[in-house]
């Protein structure tokens, strides 16, 4: 059985979801990266980002490598 600690971790992590999706907006149309980007500052697996935007964890890893890359510059 999951510890107090765990279990709050867990709804924590998923209310940070939620709130990166809202601040997207319903009509906005946002690009993988960006989401990416967003959901990567709460702490996300690329497989949990993956499962939320609906595409692969290697495509994530890619898109995290792309800003990476982007922000050394």
């Amino acid at each position: 059985m999951e510890n107090k600690n765990d279990i709050l971790q867990q709804v924590s992590k998923k209310l940070s979801i939620l709130i990166a999706l809202q601040l997207q907006g319903e009509n906005k149309v946002v690009e993988v990266k960006e989401n990416v980007e967003k959901l990567s500052r709460f702490g996300l697996t690329d497989s949990e980002i993956a499962e939320i935007l609906g595409t692969t964890a290697g495509t994530v890893s890619v898109a995290k490598a792309r800003i990476k890359k982007a922000r050394s510059k």
